[in-house]
């Protein structure tokens, strides 16, 4: 019998007692002391492991940086592929902003152990420019000479002054020229390996599902061990495929998927598990382009001054964004660079009815028996009647109905017009064919103007969907893009941005936030703004799901 034991047995019943309850206590304190040591002592912090899934509307064909265009392409693209910015040591600009050399990290190599030099930059901006690879980048890169310097080194050469060629040495991701150096540009749509990419990126492809109709419903990728980038916490990352929003969000209830990005604040309604939103800031705008041309009484500029003074940008944002944006009241958003601080101060959190219908009526828009706006003009009566043309897109057509109600309150007869967005964009943006069009812009990290303002760019492929024409706003954007100089291009920009506030060739709206819904378990999602909508996916290798302890 052992000599602890003979002292417990020693021990009157009441005693026993009360020693084991000692005992007890001094256990569970020293218990509660080994907790507070390691809370004290340590801290929670990311750890590899788990898998994500990721629900998508639509489908992956082109997983290739040089003629990638959907959301579904370009969100795989910058998870697999690495752009300018991650593999250069540094990049630098002569002077005059003619001249930029990047010199390239070492020891760089594809995920297939083939070394990464400037020969694939230089390859990946030549196909860029070869006109049989129909590249969506294809303008933002006309007229620039690209040449090797060394191995490790190659150099830019523009045909002008460009201050914001850093976005598309940004927006540049690079592809490996021994796998598509044999293919002809036309026949890179047919290649495998739009499907199974050999890129230098943090992801790496493992595996895609075909449907028997040839649906890709699943595309998988693995993290990349040999990244020179930051390692990804989740190893595992698929994409789940739909081919409408409800199924998507189905799917996501059901527990199948574990995040999304929501195509409308509408999808928030239909959500029923528990979920975290992530909300960006983004460039974006959304206005009523006005076509002058189609439509006399737009002609006039008490008409469109009226029609901006009847919408409430609040009551927008609101209703058809459920909270989820910004007003807006120029070409560039509150929030992004260079914008006009005179634009942004003007007080465009309210509207007025009463007034724009006073300023009507003192132009001589008067209201007719018949409740409608006209304006005689000799013996010729003109009618304000005005048809919105938009993309059935939710949250836009939403938008158009509201602005509909307001603007028939006081007499101006309004029409809508939906068509699908490829419709709109092939048949109706491409043939500048509307009177009003209800539209979205997205601005490069430089709120760069030319491509939506500049005169040159009324017809398609250009994007000025105004076909607004001012010599004065030409000189002022041509001139923002050319100085090195960030106080000149900032008055440029002030200027240039005061001038279309007057002439009012578009009625700006809101700039929208971007939604995200994913599981309660979804960890290390930062937010802030977007330069595209799919640049989020740049972000997930500092996602997690695993967390462990490390010493403070």
């Amino acid at each position: 019998m052992s000599f602890f034991k003979k002292i417990f047995l020693a021990f009157t019943k009441r005693e026993r007692v009360i020693f084991l309850a000692a005992a007890g206590i001094a256990l569970l304190s020293f218990c509660v002391f080994i907790v507070m040591l390691i809370a004290e002592t340590t801290t929670t912090v990311p750890a590899t492991g788990g898998e994500y899934t990721e629900g998508t509307v639509g489908q992956p064909e082109y997983v290739n940086p040089v003629t990638a265009s959907s959301e579904s392409d370009l969100s795989i693209v910058k998870m697999v592929y690495s752009n300018v910015p991650d593999i250069a040591d540094a990049v630098t600009s002569s002077p005059d902003g003619k001249t930029w050399t990047v010199r390239l990290k070492p020891n760089l190599h594809w995920q297939d152990g083939a070394q990464l030099t400037s020969d694939d930059v230089i390859f990946t901006v030549q196909s860029i420019q070869n006109p049989d690879a129909q590249s969506p980048l294809a303008a933002s890169w006309s007229g620039i000479e690209v040449n090797r310097a060394s191995e490790l080194e190659v150099q830019f050469t523009l045909p002008a002054p460009y201050a914001f060629f850093g976005d598309n040495l940004k927006n540049l991701y690079i592809i490996p020229k021994h796998v598509f150096g044999d293919v002809p540009p036309g026949n890179w749509r047919l290649s495998d390996y739009n499907l199974k990419p050999v890129g230098s990126g943090p992801y790496q492809f493992a595996s895609y599902h075909k449907n028997s109709d040839g649906f890709i419903d699943t595309y998988s990728l693995t993290a990349w061990k040999g990244s020179f980038a930051k390692q990804p916490l989740i190893p595992n990352f698929t994409f789940n495929f739909f081919r409408n929003e409800s199924d998507l969000i189905k799917s996501f209830n059901s527990g199948t998927v574990d995040g999304f990005e929501l195509a409308s604040p509408s999808d928030i309604g239909a959500i029923a598990r528990p979920y975290n939103l992530f909300s960006w800031r983004t460039t974006d705008y959304y206005a009523i382009f006005f076509n002058q041309s189609t439509n006399e009484a737009l002609q006039d500029p008490v008409v469109r001054r009226a029609l901006s003074l009847a919408i409430d940008r609040n009551d927008l944002i609101a209703n058809a964004l459920g909270g989820n944006g910004i007003p807006d009241n120029g070409p560039i958003p509150p929030d992004a660079a260079y914008a006009s601080p005179d634009i942004n101060d003007i007080n465009i959190s309210t509207s007025s009815l009463d007034l724009a219908a006073a300023t009507l009526d003192a132009a001589g828009w008067k209201l007719g028996t018949n409740g409608e706006r006209a304006k005689n003009v000799t013996t010729t009566a003109f009618p304000l009647d005005i048809t919105i043309t938009v993309p059935d897109i939710d949250f836009l057509v939403k938008t158009a109905e509201i602005i509909q109600d307001r603007w028939q309150s006081i007499g101006i007869s309004t029409t809508i017009a939906t068509d699908s967005p490829e419709s709109i964009m092939d048949n109706v943006v491409n043939n500048r064919n509307y009177e009003t069009l209800l539209f979205g812009n997205i601005l490069e990290p430089s709120s760069d103007l030319y491509s939506f303002w500049d005169s040159s760019e009324r017809f398609s492929p250009g994007l000025n969907l105004s076909t607004y024409s001012n010599p004065n706003v030409d000189g002022l954007i041509e001139a923002a893009r050319t100085t090195m100089n960030d106080a000149s291009r900032t008055e440029d920009f002030a200027e240039a941005e005061n001038d279309i506030f007057v002439d009012a060739p578009a009625l700006f709206l809101y700039s929208t936030n971007d939604l995200y819904a994913a599981g309660k378990n979804i960890q290390g999602i930062a937010t802030g703004t977007l330069d595209d909508p799919s640049d989020y996916s740049r972000e997930v290798p500092d996602w997690y799901l695993e967390t462990t302890r490390a010493l403070k």
